[in-house]
């Protein structure tokens, strides 16, 4: 066996446990994640029941100091947060690096997973957010939801509450909208709306979901070309699907494409699309200059070639309906691929 090929077994068998321990890293994070957010959701309905009277209703008087505990416990959410998520980036960066420690030295290892930590913290995406500030905007949009929803209960049930005794005071009987608006004050009422909200797809713990899931693949795939980026007998990265790949998108096109002839789903250094788009598990794996073949660098195609030879539910899978439109009436371009909708319809119509 020749010194590359040992160099190959060696890396490769190294990358399939990283991979491993990446995944199980991914899942156990979001576990920690959600344990938060369900802990803190019984702080505030602990917190609730603390302030309600004797019948189980929150008053107007208690709502100050109601509103201070509640932001405390979200803050403590939020610092639990963004603890874990540090400590998962590292962790995430660590195990990236993991299948070239045996052909570099620990300590640049550890530097180069250091310093990948450090740019995905400080990384600004399209939208001119850095992941401080994505944090924050998910904490704070939490904490006026909860707000917001304990609010309205409370001084809707406290104008309900004066109705009803005025009526009481003439001798009439509260009506059921007003009886309904004292009950939903109470602790438990707020505590199942609470609740509900937690259960939306736009809730502030699918938010954090979906962010950690992005940062801590973008931490460790990063890592992990940042270490192979020297190694001359590694010719670029392949782009791979993820096992549990749910449906046909943009990943797709990335991981069949042989853009570059150095065969299918085969990029340069540098130059991996990956990743693709937020909430992804796909990930790069190293491929060595002795892998490409002949076949590859006659077959290199562009996307548009590539896309052209497809069935139509995988070019609309990867392009959507509208720009798989374009394509089929030859007006799409490679430059318009990861182009927005919007700014096509203003182009063509």
């Amino acid at each position: 066996m020749s010194e590359l090929s040992r160099k190959k077994a060696i890396i490769k068998r190294a990358q399939a446990l990283a991979l491993k321990e990446y995944f199980a890293l991914d899942l156990s994070a979001l576990a920690e994640l959600q344990s938060y957010y369900e802990s803190s959701l019984e702080e505030v309905i602990s917190i609730l029941l603390f302030y309600a009277d004797s019948i189980g209703i929150i008053r107007l008087q208690q709502l100050s100091a109601l509103r201070t505990d509640i932001e405390r416990a979200l803050n403590n959410l939020a610092s639990l947060q963004t603890e874990l998520l540090n400590r998962s980036l590292l962790a995430s960066a660590n195990i990236g690096v993991k299948p070239f420690l045996s052909h570099s030295a620990a300590a640049s290892a550890l530097d180069i997973a250091q310093r990948t930590t450090r740019f995905v913290k400080q990384f600004t995406g399209e939208d001119g957010l850095q992941l401080s500030d994505r944090l924050w905007i998910i904490n704070d949009n939490n904490k006026n939801k909860v707000l917001r929803a304990i609010n309205s209960a409370v001084i809707q049930g406290h104008s309900a509450s004066e109705a009803a005794a005025s009526l009481v005071a003439n001798n009439e009987l509260p009506t059921k909208e007003i009886k309904n608006k004292v009950n939903n004050a109470s602790s438990e009422k707020i505590g199942n709306v609470l609740k509900a909200q937690g259960k939306d797809e736009d809730a502030a713990y699918w938010q954090a979901r979906r962010l950690f899931r992005t940062e801590l693949n973008r931490a460790h795939g990063m890592a992990y070309q940042n270490s192979l980026e020297e190694d001359d007998d590694i010719i670029g990265t392949r782009f791979m699907l993820s096992p549990n790949h749910p449906r046909v998108d943009i990943c797709d096109m990335h991981a069949s494409v042989n853009r570059f002839g150095l065969g299918r789903g085969v990029y340069p250094k540098g130059k991996n699309p990956w990743p693709a788009h937020p909430n992804t598990l796909s990930y790069v794996e190293a491929v060595f200059t002795d892998e490409v073949t002949d076949e590859d660098r006659a077959t290199k195609q562009d996307r548009i070639e590539w896309l052209s030879n497809q069935s139509g539910n995988i070019r609309i899978g990867v392009l959507g309906v509208y720009k798989n439109n374009l394509l089929q009436n030859d007006l799409l371009k490679e430059t318009m691929i990861r182009s927005k909708v919007k700014t096509l319809k203003k182009r063509f119509g």
